[in-house]
């Protein structure tokens, strides 16, 4: 299992074995999550028309992660999240956003779709 630094303080150890289990269904499910994040039939990713209006003008970066390696600590960010906060907070929102941004150790602008992915994302294990 690799070593992580800047780990957010609320973060377990047990977050890593939920993580490890369903890593391989994040895997699986990349492919799909690359199309969809490029597709106009995707699922939301929190985009609005001004999103798309900033993209196309170039004021707002469309850089996505190639494979699922770029994203992973994002996605596993996300997941950790979810069991932590998921009681508190069962449906994505405002406040949310404010707390993981303020914890997340790389570029929240970037990654947030990729987090928010995960978080709602609900693996049985």
């Amino acid at each position: 299992m690799k070593t992580h630094t800047n780990r957010p303080t609320w973060h377990k150890n047990e977050y890593d074995s939920t993580w490890e289990k369903v890593k391989a269904a994040f895997r699986r499910d990349w492919e799909q999550t690359k199309h969809d994040f490029g597709s106009d039939s995707a699922r939301d990713l929190d985009q609005d028309i001004g999103d798309t209006v900033k993209q196309m003008s170039g004021k707002q970066k469309t850089t996505h992660p190639r494979n699922f390696e770029d994203a992973e600590s994002a996605f596993e960010y996300g997941h950790a999240a979810r069991h932590h906060y998921h009681s508190e907070h069962p449906k994505w929102n405002s406040e949310l956003d404010k707390k993981l941004a303020h914890d997340y150790h790389g570029d929240w602008e970037r990654d947030r779709p990729y987090v928010r992915h995960a978080y709602e994302r609900n693996y049985k294990i």
